[in-house]
């Protein structure tokens, strides 16, 4: 009982100190409620916001349930989700690892989380796609159509980056013919999402090109902005280019799973370099779900649960 509560205390402890960091090292620490969230309710605030309803429309629902305000309700609704996605990412590692490895996958998660807390305020879809794409890489890996198409569905309202657990579904169903038919279906259901949620909100362009921008991001911005923040534009770089060598240490031992994350791993860099901004670090956050496998096998020998692809683990949801 206590090795199984241990886990539990310690992810919650963490998950207190990346939501507590991620209030207090913002400039703008009320924003998301004070304007963002209200903005996005009304559809006011504009494109791609308004497109991300799942945190926001949770969030007004929680705070008329319980009476609490709507900054208190998101306060601990973003709580809740920093531990699930701790709890995730534990889970996920077990597939493959021993839990003193999933525990060392995790913490680096933790540790390394902060660099994405900049500009300014905290984006209320962040945290949750933490939790939510690492469940889909979890429902991938452990071949769980129900969790995923439940899971795919709450990631599209939330974040468009969900488009990649298709990829990613497809991915692994190469060699699988009943998977392959699986990952056009999964296809399906994510458009449906995605244009719903334009026919529902009403369709506004943004700008989607974003490449030359970050080329001037990575010349660091100008002199008028504080040196601290002129280097948001290389923390995704601190972050992952450390956990990619990893991941291709590890690659010779690492699940058949995790090599084809990697193939995944490639286009959403390539995506987040183009048609996203660099200087918002957050952007590139499903790419821990996708290099931890290859990373953790780097340091740790995958348990006898590696086989390809990996095979259905029974017991629970997860």
């Amino acid at each position: 009982m206590v090795n199984r509560l241990l886990p539990l205390a310690l992810y919650l402890t963490i998950a207190v100190a990346s939501g507590f960091s991620d209030l207090r090292m913002r400039a703008y620490p009320t924003y998301a409620t004070d304007q963002y969230i209200p903005k996005v309710l009304d559809g006011s605030y504009g494109a791609p916001a308004i497109y991300r309803v799942l945190v926001p429309y949770s969030v007004k629902a929680a705070s008329e349930a319980t009476g609490i305000s709507l900054g208190g309700t998101w306060l601990a609704m973003r709580l809740a989700w920093f531990f699930a996605a701790y709890l995730v990412l534990d889970r996920y590692l077990r597939t493959w690892f021993t839990p003193a490895a999933a525990v060392g996958g995790t913490l680096l998660v933790a540790a390394t989380l902060p660099l994405t807390f900049t500009n300014s305020w905290a984006h209320p879809d962040h945290a949750a796609e933490l939790a939510l794409f690492t469940l889909g890489c979890l429902a991938v890996a452990r071949k769980r159509d129900i969790l995923f198409a439940v899971v795919l569905a709450l990631a599209a309202l939330n974040r468009e980056t969900a488009g990649f657990l298709v990829l990613l579904y497809a991915a692994a169903a190469i060699g699988d013919p009943r998977r392959v038919r699986m990952s056009l279906l999964f296809a399906v259901e994510f458009a449906v999402v995605f244009a719903g949620l334009r026919l529902w909100r009403g369709f506004e362009h943004y700008e989607y090109w974003q490449f030359a921008k970050n080329l001037v991001f990575l010349k660091l911005l100008p002199e008028a902005y504080d040196p601290y923040y002129r280097s948001y534009a290389y923390f995704g770089l601190v972050i992952f280019a450390p956990l990619a060598l990893a991941a291709m240490c590890g690659l010779r031992r690492a699940p058949a799973f995790a090599r084809r994350a990697l193939w995944v791993a490639l286009p959403f860099v390539a995506t987040g370099l183009t048609i996203s901004s660099i200087i918002e670090s957050r952007i590139f956050t499903p790419l821990y779900p996708l290099l931890l496998p290859a990373a953790v096998a780097a340091w740790w020998e995958p348990t006898g649960n590696s086989a390809p692809l990996a095979k259905p683990i029974s017991g629970g949801v997860l």
